[in-house]
């Protein structure tokens, strides 16, 4: 199974630089293969990468985002190819900083990839020194924080004030990432290249590389609201054939909360600010989506 890391992140935050920073550790000890994707017909970013005179595979898809339906059968067809014949040892994706990347676990479950590509890590690049002109635009930011395993506020050398108000509204987006704080994306990479999973809303169980269970995935998207206390039954209901659940539900008294299990162990933590429906990922072979929905609904 080749190891697959997406790096997302608004518009000039900092994704480029990060991945130049990877291509410098281990381009000349690793295969390495870099999908680029831009809304523009063309991208400029690959010339910057190809700058770093380190040997790997660079494909770029523009003209709209890997994780839309206008993309949906390109990327997923490139992806194929380029695990079967270019065999990489892992596979950087930077996203557009457009994108919206809530979708990517139904992506990875795509007959033609699921065998072949597993997800990770999902690092989202935040600019600190734009970061509230960012936040208060685009919902689809929003998303591609709550994704992240790791959130990697980046430039606080030109607004060092700013760092601790950041990292507070990215922890009530997401309450399970990592944050780092960093200038020109300077951050340890020693965990690249480690044998794990991502840890994040999209992320598969915890087990090795070459050993994921063909695991039934469902995605849960609905209007419906729901009490505290029926979502905590819900979950037990169905937290011993699931062994991940994660997501963002909204409660009858208007309130958010975040929802996160491994097996047996849950946790669900008040969210602020969360803009949008109900969205649960549920790893379960016992329901079907239909059926999960129904419980869910009571």
């Amino acid at each position: 199974m080749i190891p697959f890391h997406i790096i997302t992140g608004w518009l000039g935050s900092g994704k480029t630089t990060l991945l130049k920073k990877i291509l410098h550790e281990y381009g000349s000890t690793k295969r390495i293969a870099v999908i680029q994707n831009e809304f523009a017909p063309s991208g400029v970013d690959g010339k910057e990468l190809q700058s770093t005179e380190q040997p790997f595979k660079l494909i770029e898809i523009n003209n709209g985002s890997v994780f839309c339906v206008c993309q949906l059968d390109n990327f997923m067809g490139v992806l194929e190819k380029l695990a079967t014949d270019y065999e990489p040892e892992a596979i950087f994706l930077e996203s557009s900083g457009l994108a919206d990347p809530i979708s990517i676990a139904e992506i990875l479950q795509s007959p033609k990839i699921k065998d072949k590509v597993s997800l990770k890590s999902i690092y989202t690049v935040v600019d600190a020194l734009n970061f509230e002109r960012t936040f208060q635009m685009m919902a689809r930011f929003k998303h591609q924080v709550m994704v992240a395993d790791k959130l990697i506020v980046n430039k606080i050398d030109l607004k060092e004030d700013v760092q601790e108000s950041v990292i507070n509204h990215l922890k009530k987006w997401n309450p399970f990432a990592e944050v780092v704080t960093t200038s020109h994306c300077e951050i340890d990479f020693t965990d690249v290249f480690e044998d794990k999973q991502a840890d994040n809303m999209m992320m598969l169980p915890n087990v090795k590389s070459g050993s994921k269970p063909d695991m039934g995935l469902s995605l849960l998207r609905m209007h419906d609201k729901i009490s505290k206390e029926n979502l905590v039954s819900f979950i037990e209901s169905i937290l011993s054939t699931s062994d991940r659940i994660k997501g963002f539900v909204n409660l009858e008294d208007g309130s958010t909360v975040a929802v996160q299990s491994v097996y047996n162990d849950y946790e669900i933590l008040d969210m602020e600010k969360y803009e949008g429906r109900t969205e649960l990922i549920i790893f379960n072979n016992t329901y079907s989506p239909r059926q999960l929905q129904k419980m869910f609904k009571g």
